[in-house]
């Protein structure tokens, strides 16, 4: 059984849980709403679906994979209002996880005396392989 101490330490964190990624992930779906909006969600998506279509995305999965580059949390958000398949959201989070916050990430291992270009390379290029492949392997639409 739990205590009433363990439950209010619990229901503590997880509010706190709630309104940190709050943060992140209202704000990413409120812009993915103003683009949608605006008519800029369609024509972005129209022009990337080609490229994302590769990877087993919709053209929309593009403005996923960009808001991952500024905020894991803030790409979750970002996949929340397009509706994405089980498939697509398997496909944008092992992206993300690959290929998260890449500039940021080549001035620190820049910075650190290693190849910052060469490791935003080939994490890039692993992503797209995982793609691919997930695309390939993964069954649904």
């Amino acid at each position: 059984m739990i205590s009433n101490k363990t439950f209010a330490h619990g229901t503590k964190k997880g509010i706190k849980l709630i309104i940190e990624l709050s943060k992140y992930i209202i704000p990413s779906v409120f812009v993915i709403k103003i683009l949608e909006h605006s008519g800029l969600l369609e024509r972005v998506s129209g022009f990337m679906a080609p490229y994302m279509s590769y990877i087993g995305l919709p053209g929309e999965g593009a403005l996923v994979l960009l808001f991952g580059q500024v905020s894991i949390y803030g790409a979750i958000g970002a996949m929340l209002p397009l509706g994405l398949t089980a498939k697509q959201i398997t496909i944008c989070c092992s992206i993300i996880a690959i290929c998260h916050a890449i500039i940021l990430e080549t001035v620190i291992v820049n910075k650190s005396g290693a190849n910052g270009f060469l490791n935003a390379g080939i994490r890039f290029l692993a992503a797209v392989a995982t793609g691919l492949v997930l695309n390939l392997i993964i069954p649904g639409v």
